[in-house]
């Protein structure tokens, strides 16, 4: 009888200790896929003048999860033109700035330190439409136009535009700021005789029949205006400083910015469209997906700015009055990012 209480409390005592082993390897598994799913990710921001279509790697990676992969999160803050993004970079207020190539030679000038890490863009994707009233650029002299803020990017699309045309930008015409959005009411109104078609509101602007007297996605336009194929217009700028103290994050959002390359090349614009959708609300959908279609040709395949296109960049800077002096490429571009990158 003794022998078979014993033999009991033995089977007790191994049952207990068989499910309490069970138990904690159970619980050691879901702590496991807690930590796993709750990942801390790294905070950062990316300053911008708008939500630009021509940025649209950065919009896939962050739709699509790259940069959670890469243990990043991301805060997109908007600021009044391409002079306020280099400024906040410039003084820590976002770690990554949307901006323009010149924007970046002025900085250096400036004497503040900070690189371009990739372009987004392999041509200039922008347009200029004209009034009812206006024939061609000439027509344009004595006139209110649209030119965006004066140092910003827009600014020195809208002087090369004068240019362009035989005008001299400093004389002859008088740039306005409007909003974006509101080109077609300000046409429309006499408020300006040109305007900017730099971003989703072009597919409006050439459905209302508003004469496009510039084209920069057409070969001829874009080398008669820049005088080259290519201009690494939208880049990615980041302040000497972040990349010294946090190499790291720069190589994540490298990381994930070229795998929203990837995902272009390899998909439609209808594609794209529904990825970024969210980011767009504000934006008709259709049209979203039409303007996206259009720019698709000037996309960046790789992020890499040629030597070609820092020379025309620099060249169109000084030309209208940007920059003052010229400025070398390695000062102001640092592929070393991309490399590694790519390398994956």
């Amino acid at each position: 009888m003794l022998s078979s209480k014993k033999s009991i409390f033995s089977l007790l005592v191994l049952f207990l200790f068989l499910f309490s082993t069970v138990g904690c390897a159970n619980e050691a598994v879901n702590t496991s896929e807690i930590n796993t799913g709750t990942k801390k990710l790294q905070k950062v921001k990316i300053t911008q003048p708008n939500f630009l279509e021509a940025w649209l790697p950065v919009y896939v990676a962050n739709e699509l999860g790259y940069f959670a992969e890469e243990g990043l999160e991301i805060e997109f803050v908007t600021v009044m033109g391409g002079h306020n993004v280099r400024a906040a970079v410039i003084a820590g207020e976002a770690q990554f700035g949307h901006t323009g190539y010149e924007q970046v030679a002025s900085t250096f000038e400036q004497g503040k330190s900070c690189k371009m890490i990739m372009t987004t863009t392999e041509k200039h994707p922008w347009s200029y439409f004209v009034g009812q009233d206006i024939e061609s650029i000439a027509d344009l002299k004595g006139k209110n136009i649209d030119g965006g803020l004066e140092g910003s990017s827009y600014r020195s699309f809208a002087k090369a535009v004068i240019q362009f045309g035989g005008l001299d930008p400093d004389k002859d015409v008088q740039f306005v700021n409007i909003p974006r959005g509101s080109e077609i009411a300000a046409l429309e109104k006499g408020e300006v005789h040109g305007a900017l078609g730099a971003d989703s509101n072009t597919v409006h602007l050439l459905n209302q029949g508003f004469k496009q007297v510039v084209n920069m996605i057409d070969e001829k336009d874009h080398k008669a205006v820049v005088g080259s194929d290519t201009y690494p217009l939208f880049v990615i700028m980041v302040s000497d400083e972040y990349i010294k103290s946090n190499s790291e994050q720069v190589q994540a959002f490298t990381n994930a910015v070229v795998k929203g390359m990837d995902f272009i090349k390899e998909n439609d614009a209808q594609t794209i469209k529904e990825t970024i959708a969210p980011l767009f609300s504000h934006v008709d959908e259709k049209i979203l997906g039409e303007y996206i279609a259009l720019i698709m040709p000037a996309l960046s395949a790789d992020g890499y700015v040629s030597e070609e296109g820092h020379d025309v960049a620099i060249k169109y800077a000084l030309d209208v009055g940007f920059i003052e002096n010229p400025v070398g490429m390695d000062d102001i571009v640092d592929h070393s990012f991309l490399d590694v990158a790519h390398s994956k």
